[in-house]
């Protein structure tokens, strides 16, 4: 990789979720034709060194992800606060393109990993107004031109006083971090017993690179917890749920002291709830397991951009495909006799509705789509 274009950005990750980081990172970066060249182990460390082309190149990277806390234009880096102002006097000259009274600028400190008090930080930006040459340019808290940002990195658990690392940089953006706020569980109108916390489903739609003008299936959709983050980006959102009850909203209410479910609530309230209702295509009552359900024109093409999916793991939702049922003595009435049928449910291994589910993606999916799911693990203790 050409690295004579690339500039340096610090990058502070989210603390939670750490597994997924490089993923989400790396497919939002496809997704955008970005191209980083991380200089600190992203795998590890929350607060990270990365060389990419350009601002607008990290702002796309903002645009999407709920990992990236934020992310700076690195203008100096020390491992003291000696070495960093001793660095602000040799590179005077680097600073010297923000001092223009066209130019606002604010101070902010930020320290990872420790909490700052108001005191602190005031002598912080003291320090920072005395060291830096922005004497033309105009302090404006409130909307400034400039964000120049100070972070201090505490990697050491037991060490309290002073930073392993000093960086200093000029603020690109925050991340998606607040959708999770936006999109949370406690005010979604539709719910069920295993709905997906509202980060992991933005976190696996960035992983499929869910967006505009892709086409995003979800065989289990049931409440929508997967294919709402998808809409959100700008995908168009099918889904497929077997459980007609759960397809329809009827019956008990998966909320703390509700009862039972009304009429206010359903799949479609929830696409309404979050203005995306013109992504939201159709929910078919179907058995994920029977694929022969999508007629492809021409079967090597595929529909589908992506695939995401939670199956049912038999723990909270049972694991069913449509089949037959083994007869038990007290099931007298013939079928003929009831106003309604509904197809009978079988057990279905688990194993099964993963192979199944990876069968599906194949025949589905066009070439270069994306599966992903979340399988069951059972750590050792």
């Amino acid at each position: 990789m050409d690295l004579t274009a690339m500039k340096r950005y610090v990058f502070v990750f989210s603390q939670q979720h750490l597994k997924f980081r490089v993923a989400e990172l790396e497919s939002i970066a496809a997704l955008f034709d970005v191209r980083l060249a991380p200089v600190s182990d992203l795998s590890k460390v929350h607060v990270c060194v990365v060389d990419v082309r350009s601002d607008a190149d990290v702002s796309a990277i903002l645009s999407r992800s709920v990992l990236l806390r934020s992310a700076y234009e690195l203008l100096a880096a020390a491992d003291t606060y000696e070495e960093l102002f001793a660095g602000f006097e040799d590179q005077k000259a680097n600073f010297e393109s923000f001092n223009d009274p066209s130019q606002s600028f604010a101070f902010r400190v930020r320290k990872n990993g420790r909490k700052a008090d108001g005191v602190y930080i005031k002598t912080k930006i003291k320090e920072l107004g005395r060291m830096l040459p922005f004497e033309k340019a105009v302090v404006n808290l409130d909307n400034p031109t400039n964000v120049f940002t100070l972070i201090e990195e505490f990697m050491d658990k037991n060490r309290t006083s002073e930073p392993d690392k000093i960086y200093f940089g000029r603020m690109i953006g925050e991340g998606q971090g607040s959708l999770k706020a936006v999109y949370n569980l406690q005010e979604r109108v539709y719910i069920g017993n295993t709905t997906m916390d509202p980060e992991l489903a933005f976190i696996q739609s960035n992983i499929v690179k869910a967006g505009v003008g892709s086409l995003v299936l979800d065989p289990f959709c049931g409440t929508g917890g997967l294919v709402l983050p998808a809409a959100h980006f700008g995908s168009a959102v099918f889904g497929t749920e077997i459980n007609y009850m759960i397809a329809k909203a009827k019956g008990k209410s998966a909320r703390q002291g509700v009862k039972y479910l009304t009429e206010k609530e359903s799949l479609r309230a929830n696409f309404d709830q979050y203005d995306t209702t013109q992504m939201f295509q159709s929910l078919l009552i179907a058995d994920a397991s029977h694929h022969g359900l999508w007629h492809l024109q021409n079967c090597s093409s595929g529909i589908f951009d992506a695939l995401i999916a939670d199956p049912p793991y038999g723990v909270r939702e049972k694991c069913r495909k449509v089949g037959h049922k083994e007869r038990k003595e007290h099931w007298t009435l013939p079928s003929a006799t009831h106003d309604q049928r509904f197809p009978e449910k079988s057990k279905y291994d688990l194993c099964e509705v993963f192979l199944d589910l990876l069968e599906l993606a194949a025949r589905v999916l066009v070439i270069g789509g994306r599966v992903a799911y979340w399988f069951p693990v059972f750590p050792e203790e």
